[in-house]
């Protein structure tokens, strides 16, 4: 006769959610690598019912909590099937991600300290700030605060007024960080770029200015109302400057005939809409005032993605937000405003600005090597990752690799930085 083994409790047994140690059947989260365990944080474990096999992650920190959690999805396993078990765990999953989004540790562990002071703001250079992403989008606001509690709840509420209310209430709420982008020519690239903060206190100055009729006026034409107030404030330091300012396509007629502004500050987006060609550089409306167009983006690299290719020559010019308009305050001579005029002075000013770099080589970019001035040199004309790849016969993560080590030798954290760096040698 054989023997028979004695029975082991089946995992399908109806009785093991009482009988069974959970505590005893999950298992640290980890991997292998080159034959080495590495462990991760978190808890898992393995149900086996009905036929079926399933590996849960649990979020218990600790090791009871993670096996009251396994608990929990056995017994729903055994009372409503597999199919809403899986459905059940993967809406907590998703709930607990939400939850850790909207906590205020979560934001906590997310602060930033950027030393940038925005002049027109009156913040402190020791405030913190936060990028806060939400369906596709990223902007980074300013907390007003160097209190990393207070900037994390101030963080929190942010978050929560995105994700209920949508971005346009939140921008119009608390203040961000922008990039300005002024194409002054397109044939070389000529462009100055600055670092303004969105306006949100509203600021005598800046909302009960008059025209000066001996002032140079501008006339700037910007839907968000942050952005305008911090540009109507980069306007004002100028000595020779007066400032309007129009917020809808609709007004533009009535505000042009009225204020007669000597230049238009248009916001690209907006130039369709007021019948306006986009020429990427600084034109003649008709017989009047000067046109020049500007771009708004939430982070450098995105202004540089967006120059065009295939210019003779590339400069982009960091300026502080209180000298944004100066390539055009000499163009007091009237008497030829033509585009090819304004050109030549636009070029002569750029020529000037740059003569103080070329006596000193940058020692960063001394430091490359052959294969990452190529990689900045096609940076330099708008390439993404892809287009350097297939150029230079190489992967992208290959180039990815070659950023990474040309952000560290020119201690620089965007490409931008780099292609700026790159660009003035």
């Amino acid at each position: 006769m054989s023997k028979q083994r004695p029975s082991k409790k089946s995992p399908d047994s109806g009785k093991l959610s009482e009988t069974v140690h959970w505590p005893c059947r999950i298992f640290k989260n980890s991997y292998t690598r080159s034959g080495r365990r590495i462990r991760l944080k978190g808890w898992s474990v393995k149900i086996q019912q009905q036929g079926q096999r399933h590996t849960f992650s649990l979020s218990g920190k600790t090791k009871n909590e993670a096996a009251s959690e396994a608990r929990a999805i056995y017994d729903i396993i055994l009372a409503k099937g597999w199919d809403e078990a899986l459905r059940d765990h993967q809406c907590r999953r998703k709930d607990s991600g939400n939850f850790s989004k909207n906590g205020v540790r979560y934001w906590k562990e997310r602060l930033l300290l950027r030393r940038y002071r925005f002049p027109g703001s009156g913040e402190s250079d020791q405030d913190l700030a936060t990028a806060i992403d939400h369906n596709g989008k990223q902007h980074l606001f300013l907390l007003g605060t160097p209190d990393a509690d207070a900037a994390a709840i101030k963080a929190q509420i942010i978050y929560r007024m995105i994700a209920e209310r949508g971005w346009s209430v939140a921008c119009k709420r608390f203040s961000r960080e922008l990039i300005v982008g002024l194409e002054w020519c397109a044939n070389p690239i000529l462009w100055t770029y600055t670092t303004i903060h969105t306006l949100i206190t509203k600021s005598t100055s800046a909302d009960t200015a008059k025209i000066n009729p001996n002032l140079q006026r501008v006339l700037l034409i910007e839907r968000d109302e942050g952005t305008r107030r911090a540009l109507a404030w980069c306007i004002r330091q100028q000595a020779c400057l007066s400032e309007a300012t129009c917020d809808a396509a609709e007004s533009f007629a009535r505000v042009l005939t009225s204020h007669k502004p000597h230049i238009i500050f248009l916001n690209r987006n907006l130039a369709g809409r007021l019948g306006l060609h986009s020429t990427g550089q600084i034109a003649v409306l008709g017989q009047g005032p000067l046109v020049l167009m500007y771009s708004v983006y939430s982070e450098g690299n995105h202004m540089f993605v967006s120059t065009p290719g295939g210019a003779e020559s590339y400069l982009l010019k960091r300026v502080a937000p209180g000298h944004l308009l100066d390539p055009i305050l000499k163009m007091d001579d009237r008497t030829d405003v033509s585009n090819e005029n304004l050109t030549l002075r636009i070029r002569s000013h750029f020529e000037g600005s740059q003569q103080a770099h070329h006596h000193l080589d940058d020692p960063g970019l001394a430091k490359l090597t052959r294969r990452e001035r190529e990689v900045l040199a096609l940076l330099s004309k708008g390439r993404v990752d892809k287009e350097i790849a297939q150029a230079l016969g190489i992967s992208a993560w290959t180039v990815h690799g070659h950023i990474k080590n040309i952000f560290e030798r020119l201690k620089v954290r965007t490409r931008t930085e780099a292609v700026v760096r790159y660009l003035e040698k």
